[in-house]
């Protein structure tokens, strides 16, 4: 998923009531395009009036990840391939 598909579907979604995740199974195969998407989906649940509560992502396959990213807390999603982002409102 490009970055513009990325920030039209949470621009779609966002804001939600509860908690809502976004599973994405087409994983960016650098860091740095990781960090893009994850930066963008902070972004727009911002300018949504939402927050992203949480990443959970394949520690295998990112071992470089620490605890949080940009204060949100990095779990391990245990599934290879899968990034969930969690979203509250």
């Amino acid at each position: 998923m490009s970055l513009p598909e990325l920030e039209r579907m949470l621009s779609a979604m966002l804001p939600c009531a509860g908690a809502t995740a976004v599973t994405l199974t087409q994983l960016p195969e650098r860091r740095e395009a990781l960090a893009g998407i994850l930066d963008k989906a902070i972004g727009c649940a911002q300018n949504r009036r939402a927050r992203l509560a949480r990443i959970d992502l394949p520690r295998s396959e990112y071992p470089e990840m620490g605890a949080t990213f940009r204060s949100v807390p990095v779990a391990d999603s245990g599934d290879a391939g899968v990034l969930r982002l969690i979203f509250e409102s």
